[in-house]
């Protein structure tokens, strides 16, 4: 057995912990019940009636007005964007870049746009004459039938808007295809009027650029006309110019297709040129001969045997030139002669070692080495002479080609002024024709494509007739539907929630300081104990009952709260009436009781009595009965319970004509001095503190005071005045007791029983 245990101080503040929730955290501590997923839950199984109900009215709305809804048929035609055709581009050799990516994007777009223009849906209303079918023939204006549609300016836009409303034109992502839609009650003329859409907007492409082919046309004749005058007349100035010139044999150069004359100019092919073009290779090679001969000439003039065989075959003129030497140039002797000179110079050093100096042997290698000596002497003067000869040889060859070079030069120059008009007549004449020739390739090319291509659309996929209805979509609609419920209905459910300002959790005791809960009361199977008469009690006939159970928590917590000097007087009251603070008193009293105490109930509801229904006895002598001041032990009037011998109640009475002044006189004080002397304890059932002064009155004058709330009615305003009201009376209250709880789980209680079988009687009013 679980139960919310209080602690036995009066006044902690607020964050003192009131209790125990199912989860096992404590009241003050625990978070808000929106910040937790079993806290969601729980507002979702209290409030699951009213899920339940928006959600099923959302889905039979829906579901009805599917049911009225006028079945639509779609019909979808599906048109390719083709890329543009170069093949009709024969006369040019420039070939267009293809689009990209961005440029296709915007011509679709374009498309789109064309497509949902009025002026295409006026041709197709118009071409298939749907102001006689549905839902079109709604929309004609009665001051405007009869009228054509140009004349009528308001059945026109209601057309407009209507066949705006059941067409869709979209284009499926990274591709070139465009998807007209069209809905409409008549399946056949959905896919009428969608094949007509596509239809009409290839016609007014190939409209469009057939007039713009034509006025391109016209303007190109025209300028063609002006251009052939101009060609004939530049051609007639340069063949004129050629024959009184003389400059016939100039050849044209350049101007060719493409490059509008800029590169047109003259090719001489004259012997003046061709002669100054071999003299000026002449005075190169006559050049470059000098300038050999004259470098080994200098080299020669060192009379040095080493750089002399040094210049080689290259130096020695070895190629005939006419800067060479004759024959090797003496190269080869004095190559020859060097090499007997080094070996005569070694045998010498090798002697002159041996012999000494005086030796004749040494003499004579001596004398042999000076013969060499002088005969490469001679030679070298011989070299020398021979490369002066050919170096003066060379100088002059080249100074008598240069000569020449200079005459045939001016002789060119005077040509090449000649022909400056001329290369401007031949420049002005290709440009003139190049133009010519693009004009005329361009007015080839535009009707080649014309008449090959005249647009760059073809229909994909033509629309047929459905057989089944796109509208309603009964599985999508009923789903969308559900779902629309199912979210209204939990917000319905959380709405009501936080709009909800009763008290039924132990939360909502938080709010007031120092508040504390004794305990919660199920509720029971019966409709209302209080239709019961004759001692019946759940505590007695089912005692394992959580009902019963919640009494003994409840007598439980009042114990520890209990003040334990004093007199043992508790008041037991609530808000308002049909909180249940009557049986409250009666099971409490019952409680107590079965533990042994001796209880004395006393009715103190002076105004509207019940208690000594529970008892099965009369109403009278009672409490109101007492005018004097009760001396003896035992009080007039008190009744034993039939199955409980310790259990006592004192009715109230016959209903006095001032209530509140009876509890302040003597007589009801002396009443609760003698009841609190004789009994254990004595409960008091008063009427509801906020509607009548008598409960404060009584307050003040008992140990203390328990308060009744009903679950899902009081609210909590009502709570914190009728807690300021008992404070007010300066008595201490022990506690508050929540009544008819509906569903303990689902507000965060634990549940009571702990039997292994199920529990018969759970939920009803008390």
């Amino acid at each position: 057995m679980s139960a919310l245990q209080p602690h036995s101080s009066l006044t902690r503040p607020q964050s003192t912990a009131l209790g125990t929730l199912s989860d096992g955290s404590l009241f003050g501590s625990v978070p808000s019940e929106y910040e937790t997923l079993s806290g969601v839950l729980r507002v979702l199984r209290r409030r699951w009636k009213t899920v339940a109900l928006v959600t099923l009215g959302i889905f039979l709305l829906g579901l009805a007005v599917c049911l009225l809804m006028t079945p639509k048929y779609a019909a979808v035609t599906t048109i390719e964007i083709n890329k543009e055709d170069n093949s009709a581009n024969v006369s040019t050799d420039v070939v267009p870049a293809s689009p990209t990516a961005d440029e296709l994007k915007a011509e679709i777009e374009t498309d789109i746009s064309v497509l949902q223009s009025d002026g295409l849906a006026l041709a197709v209303i118009h071409d298939l004459n749907l102001t006689q079918t549905r839902p079109f023939n709604k929309a004609i204006v009665a001051s405007e039938k009869g009228k054509p549609l140009d004349q009528a300016p308001l059945t026109r836009e209601k057309l407009i808007k209507r066949f705006e409303k059941s067409l869709t034109v979209e284009s499926p992502p990274d591709t070139r295809l465009i998807t007209i839609t069209f809905l409409n009650p008549d399946p056949v003329v959905a896919a009428n009027v969608a094949n007509a859409i596509a239809q009409k907007f290839i016609d007014s492409a190939m409209d469009r650029r057939h007039n713009s082919t034509i006025q391109s046309s016209y303007w190109l004749r025209k300028q063609l006309e002006d251009l052939k005058k101009q060609v004939e007349d530049s051609e007639q100035k340069l063949a004129d110019y050629q024959r009184e010139s003389g400059l016939a044999g100039v050849q044209l150069a350049g101007g060719g297709p493409g490059d509008n004359g800029a590169n047109a100019g003259t090719t001489q092919h004259s012997t003046v040129t061709d002669r100054l073009y071999g003299l000026n290779q002449e005075l190169t090679a006559a050049e470059s001969n000098r300038i050999a001969a004259e470098t080994t000439f200098h080299l020669v003039q060192s009379q040095d045997p080493e750089v002399v065989i040094g210049l080689g075959a290259a130096g020695a003129g070895g190629g005939g030139g006419a800067g060479a030497l004759p024959g090797d140039g003496g190269i080869q002797l004095i190559r020859s002669l060097r090499t007997q000179e080094a070996e005569l110079a070694q045998e010498y050093a090798g002697e002159a070692v041996k012999y000494g100096a005086n030796n004749p042997r040494l003499v004579q290698t001596q004398q042999q080495l000076d013969a060499i000596r002088a005969q490469m002497h001679a030679e070298l003067q011989r070299i020398s002479k021979r490369a002066e000869n050919s170096y003066i040889y060379a100088k002059n060859n080249e100074e008598t080609i240069r000569q020449q070079f200079v005459k045939q030069q001016s002789a060119a120059n005077e040509m090449a002024d000649s022909t400056v008009h001329l290369q401007v007549l031949a420049q002005e004449a290709a440009s003139n024709r190049t133009l010519y020739e693009n004009l005329f390739s361009k007015l080839q090319t535009a009707s080649l494509a014309s008449g090959v291509r005249a647009t760059r659309i073809d229909i994909a996929d033509q629309a047929r007739p459905a057989g089944t209805p796109a509208i309603p979509n009964y599985l999508k609609y009923l789903s969308l539907i559900a779902g629309v419920g199912m979210f209204f209905g939990i917000s319905s459910a959380f709405l009501r929630e936080s709009l909800d300002e009763t008290v039924r959790r132990p939360r909502d005791f938080q709010l007031i300081g120092g508040l504390r809960m004794l305990g919660y009361v199920p509720r029971m199977g019966t409709k209302s104990l209080l239709t019961v008469s004759g001692g019946d009690s759940k505590l007695i006939d089912a005692p394992k009952a959580p009902f019963s159970e919640a009494f003994r928590v409840i007598r439980t917590s009042i114990l520890r709260v209990f003040p334990s000097n004093g007199p043992r007087t508790l008041l037991v009251t609530s808000a308002a009436g049909r909180d249940g603070k009557t049986t409250a008193v009666y099971n409490l009293g019952v409680a107590f009781a079965q533990q042994g105490a001796r209880v004395l109930l006393l009715d103190c509801d002076l105004r509207n009595p019940d208690l000594h229904r529970l008892f099965g006895c009369a109403i009278s002598p009672g409490v109101s009965d007492l005018e004097d001041p009760v001396t003896e032990p035992e009080v007039l009037g008190i009744v034993r319970h039939t199955s409980l011998p310790n259990l006592y109640m004192l009715p109230a009475g016959r209903p006095p004509e001032f209530p509140s002044e009876f509890f302040e006189s003597r007589a009801f004080d002396t009443l609760l001095r003698v009841c609190a002397a004789g009994y254990d304890y004595v409960l008091i059932d008063s009427p509801p503190i906020l509607s009548v002064t008598d409960t404060s009155i009584i307050a003040s004058k008992v140990g203390g005071t328990i308060a009744v709330v009903r679950s899902r009615r009081t609210t909590q305003s009502v709570l914190s005045s009728m807690i300021d009201s008992l404070h007010h009376a300066n008595t201490p209250v022990l506690g508050v007791v929540l009544n008819d709880v509906r569903n303990p789980a689902a507000d965060g209680f634990h549940g009571y029983s702990y039997s292994r079988q199920e529990e018969g009687q759970v939920h009803a009013t008390i």
